[in-house]
């Protein structure tokens, strides 16, 4: 048996077209997570660090960052000070490229994996095939014995991608930072959630930025039913805990038989 604590945050983050207003949205969000009890795991959404809009992109080259960025700096030392990890997204400069990346920091202060998005979305409110490259590495981490798996966005619509995370991978909880915004595609964003973590019989926390335009994460265990239902967030600000439970999974891992069910070749 296991358990893990985490904290959610639906962060009111800007679109950053300069230095000292990517900085802002990281001096918001230490203040946020220094008012929070004790959790394993902090969650930011994807491209917290300078937002999303076509003019934050336009300013890439100031924005963007390595590890040895001011964000790595400031997460690494607060992991520390609370004794956790910590996930954020943020725009990565690489060989003089840019990608869309989720860091996680540990306790230790170091980073523990990145994770780029594997896929570009070029339709509704996005515009990333424009600015950045597709990652093309699967990746997972472990935290209390619990493994963890990140994928951003637009690749929740590629099944193989959490299928894999799930069959080869092992996860048990899947983050899913997004910056989602209310275009024609955004209806269809939980009935995806719901799916991928019922027929992987996993957790999933899909988190977004907060705002009108944008809001509106999930968390959903890895079973539904009369009882039990994903819990959906509205726009506003707001820090979302949950908790992980492995003797929850294998309960309807036992019950509901989908993967010794299912076929090797169909």
């Amino acid at each position: 048996m296991a358990k893990l604590k985490f904290a959610g945050i639906q962060i009111n983050n800007i679109d950053a077209k300069t230095v000292q207003e990517r900085d802002s949205n990281l001096n918001h969000a230490v203040k946020m997570i220094e008012k929070l009890e004790h959790v394993d795991l902090i969650v930011l959404p994807e491209l917290f660090t300078c937002g999303y809009s076509r003019e934050t992109f336009e300013n890439l080259k100031e924005l963007s960052e390595d590890v040895q960025g001011k964000s790595f700096q400031i997460f690494s030392e607060l992991a520390k000070a609370r004794n956790c990890h910590i996930c954020f997204g943020f725009p990565e400069k690489k060989n003089g490229k840019y990608y869309i990346s989720q860091a996680v920091i540990n306790p230790e202060g170091e980073v523990e994996v990145i994770y780029s998005k594997q896929h570009m979305a070029q339709f509704g409110n996005s515009m990333e095939k424009e600015f950045f490259e597709r990652g093309d590495e699967t990746i997972n981490f472990e935290i209390k014995g619990i493994k963890i798996g990140i994928m951003i966005c637009y690749d929740m619509r590629f099944p193989e991608l959490s299928r894999k995370m799930a069959l080869e991978h092992k996860i048990d909880f899947l983050l899913h930072p997004v910056a989602f915004s209310k275009d024609h595609s955004f209806p269809s964003w939980p009935h995806f959630i719901i799916t991928r973590a019922l027929e992987n019989q996993i957790y999933l926390l899909s988190l977004n930025r907060a705002g009108e335009e944008y809001g509106n994460s999930i968390f959903c265990p890895p079973w539904i039913d009369y009882n039990t239902s994903p819990a959906l967030h509205k726009s506003k600000e707001e820090i979302i805990i949950g908790e992980i439970d492995t003797d929850l999974i294998q309960k309807i891992r036992k019950e509901y038989r989908f993967r010794e069910d299912r076929k090797e070749n169909y």
